[in-house]
């Protein structure tokens, strides 16, 4: 297993609790994801993942295919 990464994803068209849980939901069922933190007040994503598994691309496909905008945050 490799050291686990975390990154923060810019996630647009969050409004409310539901939103972020949805979110939330749809990424931790992604093989590698160990953590999400999403948070609809900030707009702001945080996922703890492994490398070996996935990457912030497919995070980001994800996030989009549930209806929401993401990029990976500065």
């Amino acid at each position: 297993m490799a050291d686990l990464v975390t990154t923060r994803f810019t996630t647009t068209g969050m409004h409310c609790g539901s939103c972020s849980m949805l979110i939330q939901m749809s990424l931790e069922d992604i093989e590698g994801v160990e953590s999400v933190l999403a948070d609809n007040a900030t707009g702001l994503t945080e996922v703890v993942y492994d490398p070996d598994l996935t990457n912030p691309g497919a995070i980001v496909h994800e996030i989009v295919k549930v209806g929401y905008g993401a990029e990976v945050a500065d």
